[in-house]
């Protein structure tokens, strides 16, 4: 027997779990630019 209300709920579903990737792989990216960063002040500096 289907499930009342799947009809309004899968609309939603896959963009909830796109989110979490999409948030993870901007994190990432901003962890990266930052590691980046950090190589290019340390290695102007010394």
């Amino acid at each position: 027997m289907p499930r009342a209300g799947t009809g309004t709920g899968t609309a939603a579903e896959p963009v909830l779990r796109v989110l979490p990737l999409g948030t993870g792989l901007v994190l990432m990216g901003l962890g990266l630019a930052l590691a980046f960063v950090g190589l290019r002040l340390r290695r102007g500096r010394a």
